[in-house]
């Protein structure tokens, strides 16, 4: 018997498989499994792939347990009918939960009350309390929300830009490089590439990383705009902590924005200190998938 949980992203899908005793015990990583920009083929694909892994364990499919699988989007009725379709024509009828990457996170990253403070491509701040009942703050999508994320920061970086070129702004080192990385020398190019069919959340989340060399030349926009994330990942955190009473608690933070932008990082440790000087925050502790098995052994 054994309990396994999936983390199913746009790149690629982590399985872990847990034995009776909590313990990992074997782990892979196959294509990508998020519904949204990934066509159904290359889902289904993976999921005979992930499948095909737990089938090789000693126990077979009919040895698990418990299957807990992680993925932006799930809540959509439709993805969830899809995926489940597809674990059934591979083979498997065991018991199943469904769940937003943010729940398998959270499970990965702390023991006990506390949240996790995400910021990617969106951002999202998801916690449990002392009742262990969920609560979440922001991730309602790059149309409205999402602030301080990948996608908030290209958008800001595009902002600048424009705001430079019309005399708003000083000068900011980050025309050029916005220039340079899109293969474009003027402002008309720029905006016919903004809003072409093709360019989406995730082409506008990949200017993000300009951010950086723009901070080491000191930019002011670039700072300007660092500052601006840094406060809005602060605020989702200090939200969701002060009013779910966990002072205390512990803060995992994680997210390419929070791993790499080290400046952005640390002035939001510095305001949410300043908030909540007893809260801990911490890296997780575990990587999302085995978060899924642990749901998966033990179900919240």
């Amino acid at each position: 018997m054994y309990f396994c949980g999936w983390d199913g992203g746009g790149s690629k899908t982590t399985v872990c498989i847990l034995n009776s005793e909590g313990q990992p015990i074997a782990g892979a990583a196959f294509g990508p499994l998020n519904g949204n920009g990934v066509s159904s083929a290359q889902v289904e694909a993976t999921v005979h792939d992930a499948l095909s892994f737990m089938a090789a364990q000693p126990d077979g499919l009919a040895g698990c347990a418990g299957l807990v699988i992680g993925m932006a989007g799930i809540s959509n009725a439709s993805l969830a009918g899809r995926m489940q379709a597809y674990l059934t024509r591979g083979g498997y009828t065991g018991p199943l939960r469904l769940m937003g990457d943010h729940e398998i996170a959270l499970a990965g990253a702390i023991d006990g009350p506390g949240a996790i403070l995400i910021a990617g491509t969106g951002s999202i701040c998801y916690g449990r309390d002392a009742d262990n009942v969920p609560f979440r703050v922001g991730g309602y999508g790059y149309l409205i929300d999402d602030l301080g994320s990948g996608y908030a920061i290209g958008r800001s970086i595009l902002t600048a830009v424009i705001r430079s070129a019309d005399g708003r702004s000083p000068h900011t080192c980050l025309t050029q490089q916005v220039y340079d990385m899109l293969g474009i020398k003027e402002i008309p190019e720029m905006i016919t590439w903004l809003y072409a069919g093709t360019t989406g959340k995730k082409e506008i989340a990949a200017l993000s990383p300009l951010l950086l060399p723009a901070l080491e030349r000191y930019d002011a926009a670039a700072q300007s705009i660092a500052n601006k994330a840094a406060r809005d990942l602060a605020e989702l955190a200090i939200t969701g902590l002060t009013a779910h009473n966990l002072s205390r608690a512990e803060l995992a933070l994680t997210g390419s924005i929070l791993e790499h932008y080290r400046v952005i990082r640390s002035a939001l440790e510095s305001q949410v200190y300043a908030a909540l000087p007893d809260l801990r925050i911490c890296s997780p502790k575990r990587m999302p998938a085995e978060g899924a098995a642990r749901l998966a052994r033990n179900p919240q």
